[in-house]
C-alpha cells in the first residue's frame, strides 16, 4: 500500500490567526490554525459539506473555497 501525498494547501483568516486547509485526498480538505483543528471539508455530489472540529454539519456550499470560509469565519465568531 502506497500513500500519495497531496501539495494542495490554502491560508485563510480566523479569529485572528491564519488558517492553513490541507486537501489531504482528492475532494477532502481539513483545516487548523496554530493549536486548533477547525474541521473538515469534502466534496459531495450537489456541493461541498463542511463539518467542525466535532464533526457536526455546518453547511453545504457551492465550492470548496466557500466552505473554507464559513468554517474559518465560524472558528473566528466569540465563543466557538
Amino acid at each position: 500500500m502506497s500513500m500519495t501525498m497531496l501539495e494542495s494547501q490554502d491560508r485563510v483568516r480566523a479569529g485572528g490567526e491564519s488558517a492553513t486547509w490541507h486537501e489531504v485526498e482528492k475532494g477532502f480538505w481539513v483545516g487548523n490554525t496554530p493549536g486548533r483543528f477547525l474541521g473538515t471539508v469534502e466534496s459531495g455530489t450537489a456541493g461541498y459539506i463542511a463539518r467542525d472540529h466535532a464533526g457536526v454539519r455546518v453547511g453545504k456550499y457551492s465550492d470548496a473555497a466557500e466552505a473554507r470560509a464559513a468554517l474559518s469565519e465560524r472558528d473566528a465568531e466569540p465563543g466557538n
